[in-house]
């Protein structure tokens, strides 16, 4: 799955690269609402456990758009969630952070929109709750999304479904761990896609 999102993302830089498209500035910010639920695998003597993630944050997705249809871009997300976890009943705030590179269509004016793409590194770090404090890096997973655009705002809904490769224990003893974190996360947004001199 991951290396075919790969290859769909080079082979639409390829695409749109050609010098029949105007090429112009695509920048897109936004704001959303997420709900995530996640499965952790952890070392004895704690066992496997679920949860969720839920709260607000802010989207940046800053590349370049051919002819005002198509476009490719970076995209960060960050976010202030609530985390929850069946291990020790564990509950916090936490912070969120995700980077993906997207391949994106549009009508011009007003219209559907839908893109996908890999995220390439993600984030997820819990406060301290009592004794415990926990991490989770090195996310890795893909993104897609479909919208509908009015001028310059965008009513969207986005799934995420990102793997950590690296699970931190930070207290009460800073411990690496190989387990895995999965979050599958929906998304609600409203955005304001802009092009520039295409």
């Amino acid at each position: 799955m991951m290396n075919k999102l790969k290859l769909l993302i080079a082979a639409g830089f390829l695409f749109c690269a050609a010098p029949s498209h105007a090429v112009g500035l695509f920048l897109e910010p936004g704001i959303f609402y997420e709900k995530g639920d996640h499965e952790t695998t952890w070392p004895s003597p704690f066992s496997s456990s679920t949860g969720s993630t839920h709260g607000g944050g802010i989207d940046l997705k800053l590349g370049v758009s051919f002819g005002s249809v198509f476009y490719l871009a970076a995209d960060g997300m960050w976010s202030k969630v609530k985390f929850e976890d069946s291990s020790n009943d564990y509950s916090a705030n936490a912070t969120s952070n995700a980077y993906a590179g997207i391949l994106g269509f549009q009508f011009p004016v007003v219209g559907l929109r839908a893109w996908g793409g890999y995220v390439f590194n993600a984030t997820l770090d819990p406060d301290q709750d009592g004794t415990y404090d926990v991490k989770f890096d090195e996310g890795k997973g893909w993104k897609a999304g479909i919208g509908f655009k009015i001028f310059i705002v965008s009513l969207n809904v986005e799934y995420m479904q990102i793997k950590y490769d690296k699970s931190k224990l930070e207290a009460p003893v800073a411990t690496d761990f190989d387990e895995k974190m999965e979050n599958k996360v929906g998304m609600i947004s409203v955005s304001f896609p802009m092009n520039f001199g295409d």
